[in-house]
């Protein structure tokens, strides 16, 4: 079956829109797990946080992104690593067939289907699922504000977080009136387009190929002022120390 640029384009976005959805209505479901284990209320969870509760249930049911400092603070109150609210990719043997958006046309609905017939990923071995990290099993978290996350490690390091981080165009860590601060040192480069940066009271511009690392203590936060999206790898060391500020 031949199919147009309209149609792969229509595949692509709607397949793009259902990794999103399942990837935040899994989060909301680690997250309502883990504060249910721990016996906090949604209410309570909300006021440790300092956000409402009715933002608190709307990321479990998975109707909204947090953001990255409300993820943290999230994180940081039920005493869990970011790392652990990552949604995993299933093994093979569970994978479900993907499910064709009703609303697609007929013609692109055909295509899709097509594709993913044809679509087939390799099974991991053991050992090759405890050292090496596919693309396309990335486990993911897409937040507020147009960040998304992806995790770089195919184990969670107990003291490191090794991602690609992706923004948007007009996306940011945080709101203009409010830094970022947390326990360690962060490293990153810039693969694609131009990420603006406040460290302090310093403000920069980098460009692929461009790098930085800094004490995480500093309030901070990161920005995508232009019209491309930026991605960049990231490295984070000793996040979770003791002594979380």
């Amino acid at each position: 079956m031949q199919v147009t640029a309209d149609t792969a384009s229509i595949e692509e976005q709607t397949t793009d829109a259902y990794t999103k959805d399942r990837s935040r209505q899994l989060l909301g479901e680690r997250i309502r797990s883990e504060r249910i284990a721990q016996g906090i209320g949604v209410r309570e969870l909300g006021r440790l946080v300092d956000c409402s509760a009715s933002l608190i249930s709307q990321i479990e049911l998975g109707k909204a992104n947090p953001s990255v400092s409300t993820l943290y603070s999230i994180a940081s109150v039920l005493n869990i690593s970011v790392d652990k609210l990552f949604a995993e990719s299933p093994p093979d043997s569970e994978k479900e067939p993907a499910q064709v958006p009703r609303e697609m046309p007929s013609s692109a609905r055909s295509a899709f289907q097509d594709m993913e017939a044809a679509a087939s990923i390799p099974r991991l071995t053991a050992h090759e699922g405890s050292v090496i990290q596919r693309r396309s099993r990335r486990p993911a978290i897409d937040l507020d504000r147009g960040v998304r996350w992806e995790l770089l490690v195919p184990v969670p390091e107990k003291n490191a977080e090794f991602m690609e981080v992706t923004y948007a165009p007009g996306g940011g860590s945080a709101p203009e009136d409010h830094a970022i601060r947390h326990n360690g040192r962060e490293y990153c480069v810039i693969l694609e387009g131009v990420l603006s940066i406040q460290i302090g009271f310093e403000t920069y511009e980098l460009n692929p190929g461009d790098s930085m690392a800094f004490d995480s203590t500093i309030p901070h936060r990161f920005w995508n002022a232009g019209q491309a999206p930026v991605r960049a790898i990231w490295f984070v060391l000793d996040r979770w120390a003791v002594g979380n500020p």
